[in-house]
């Protein structure tokens, strides 16, 4: 399988560099697969959600404020969209590249959903990692991938793919 690399960047200056198996590429979507090691478990109504080693299918768009996870658990059961809210990816043709901006939305099969990292998020403002614009960018993007959760536009059509 085809790799390409994945440089992560978390404010105010760690970067990761991560080798995904790519699935699929175009000019608006990179579609990767990996193994996760999460900082720390999703835990929803006593079920982890999201663990050590699960699978993830990563969905990076073009223009997008955010990227979908479509996470699967050991047993390879889909448990839900682990969505990150990012700085529209760079990309060349040997890597892509992301900035997370530490809020996070977990988007369960039902379509709840709970927002994740808000703590982190407002730690970054505290610390000036991130400037008020780009903070507002960020909430903006969280609300409106709320409102497509809620209008029942998500998840995107590709993410059926996989």
């Amino acid at each position: 399988m085809e790799t390409i690399e994945l440089i992560y960047k978390r404010l105010p200056d760690r970067v990761n560099h991560f080798p995904q198996n790519l699935l699929y590429e175009d000019d608006d979507v990179i579609v990767t697969t990996q193994h996760i090691k999460p900082s720390s478990p999703i835990v929803i109504d006593g079920v982890t959600v999201l663990g050590d080693n699960y699978r993830a299918v990563w969905f990076v768009f073009a223009n997008r404020w955010y990227d979908i996870g479509k996470i699967y658990n050991l047993e390879d059961q889909f448990t839900g969209y682990y969505c990150d809210i990012i700085l529209p990816m760079k990309r060349t043709e040997t890597h892509f590249e992301i900035t997370d901006l530490f809020l996070d939305l977990w988007v369960s099969p039902d379509g709840s959903y709970q927002v994740e990292d808000e703590d982190e998020f407002e730690s970054a403002i505290t610390h000036n990692w991130i400037q008020t614009d780009l903070a507002n960018q960020a909430r903006n993007a969280l609300q409106g991938l709320i409102a497509e959760i809620e209008s029942g536009a998500f998840p995107p059509e590709i993410t059926n793919r996989w």
